[in-house]
């Protein structure tokens, strides 16, 4: 029996999160297998060198959505925020093709939502959710198939990160900060109110609680609070959530991306695991 094709990839961003998804699948790292995954397109923003080009050949490396969306591929994985779910989202998906994305904020807009789901009966494939920096997904939203979830979440970052993060819901336009993160000398909360809210009020950090939200109780039944903590620099969250299966709370204590101090070093290496899933002979922790 002849061997399968390679999964082909197509890859939207080559920032933080894309340029480690884009090594991995070009180097074999990860436990990926260069016979079973392949790098085929990667969308950037802006025009790139061609030696920046080249380190990524045989993939075509392109600014033009046109001409990437023209490529074969068999799944889109989106690296580059909201703004690239919007746009992209639904027509990767009615030509049959599967979505894997990362800004998962973008949900926070029910018609959205809506346009995508349907787009995926259409093409009769699926928009696939990356866990990203959110651990226990797992367990948590096997036992929120049975109703009565109770979720609350507390997400916590260095002042840093938080600055010039707030935009309008369901745009990139910037609204100002709520507190001068600059002047903090102690851990601030400077939101609390519903996953839907903080992901979409902060769609470059809070992506983690749509997460949260849509696996568990609801965007708007998941209580979360942001805070600002110069003292304690960590990037951090705790997570308490009971259910039909039982009780859990979380204490996670993760990095910075070294590139990007808004995203999470997990959160690549999530979209990673995932590609291994979708392409690998044994498929962990679906």
């Amino acid at each position: 029996m002849a061997a399968a094709p390679p999964l082909r990839v197509a890859l939207v961003g080559h920032g933080a999160i894309g340029a480690t998804v884009a090594r991995a699948l070009r180097d074999a790292t990860h436990g990926l297998e260069r016979a079973r995954v392949t790098l085929v397109a990667v969308l950037t923003k802006t025009a790139r060198s061609e030696a920046q080009r080249a380190a990524l050949a045989p993939a075509l490396v392109t600014s033009h959505p046109a001409e990437f969306l023209a490529v074969d591929f068999d799944v889109l994985v989106e690296c580059a925020g909201q703004e690239a779910v919007r746009a992209l989202a639904v027509p990767c998906l009615e030509a049959g093709r599967r979505f894997l994305c990362t800004s998962i904020g973008a949900l926070t807009d029910d018609a959205l939502m809506g346009r995508v789901t349907e787009a995926a009966r259409l093409g009769n494939t699926q928009f696939q959710l990356a866990s990203g920096a959110m651990p226990g997904i797992d367990w948590m939203s096997a036992s929120a198939l049975e109703p009565g979830s109770m979720v609350t979440a507390v997400q916590t970052k260095p002042p840093e990160s938080w600055v010039g993060a707030r935009c309008e819901p369901g745009t990139t336009d910037a609204l100002p900060d709520v507190v001068d993160f600059e002047t903090l000398t102690e851990p601030t909360v400077f939101f609390e109110g519903s996953a839907r809210d903080a992901a979409a009020y902060y769609p470059k950090n809070s992506n983690v609680l749509a997460m949260l939200a849509l696996s568990t109780a609801g965007l708007d039944h998941v209580t979360c609070k942001l805070v600002a903590d110069p003292v304690d620099r960590s990037m951090r969250q705790n997570i308490s959530y009971a259910g039909s299966a039982g009780k859990i709370t979380l204490d996670v204590y993760g990095k910075k991306s070294p590139t990007n101090p808004r995203t999470s070093q997990v959160v690549p290496l999530s979209v990673i695991k995932a590609l291994r899933n979708m392409s690998s002979p044994v498929a962990i922790g679906l």
